[in-house]
């Protein structure tokens, strides 16, 4: 006989947490989009805005794409600063007069990012991708 605390109890507890915590991680999970032909990581909360029209930046027309979510700056900033530092992008201030913006280049191509908070808690990301001459 089992009591309150059972071995099956056990296995079903486990099991629930087991699930909670996949959840968990696949909020946690980031998206790739190819833009300009580069791979780009992009928060999983975010949406593609696939009729966004906005300026593009002079240099940056490989590829431009606008995302939408519930993702803060502070935390798009954060995201930026670890992926794209685990794929071996370097961080550039080519771009540093462009406020809430981070740019990063790796051999010939140079990565745009731009977020701004509209209210009720979206943020809009614009990702522009362009190509530099390369190093001398």
């Amino acid at each position: 006989m089992q009591g309150i605390f059972g071995y099956r109890t056990t296995q079903c507890w486990g099991l629930y947490l087991l699930c909670v915590l996949m959840v968990v991680a696949a909020g946690c999970q980031k998206k790739d989009e190819v833009i300009g032909g580069v791979d780009i990581p992009i928060p999983a909360n975010m949406t593609k805005n696939s009729d966004k029209v906005f300026d593009p930046v002079p240099g940056m027309e490989d590829g431009q794409v606008s995302f939408q979510g519930t993702v803060t700056p502070k935390e798009i900033f954060t995201f930026y600063q670890e992926v794209m530092a685990a794929r071996g992008w370097q961080p550039t201030a080519r771009f540093a007069e462009h406020k809430n913006s981070i740019g990063y280049t790796k051999g010939s191509k140079l990565v745009l990012v731009r977020y701004n908070e509209i209210g009720d808690g979206t943020t809009v990301l614009t990702v522009m991708v362009g190509s530099q001459d390369p190093p001398k």
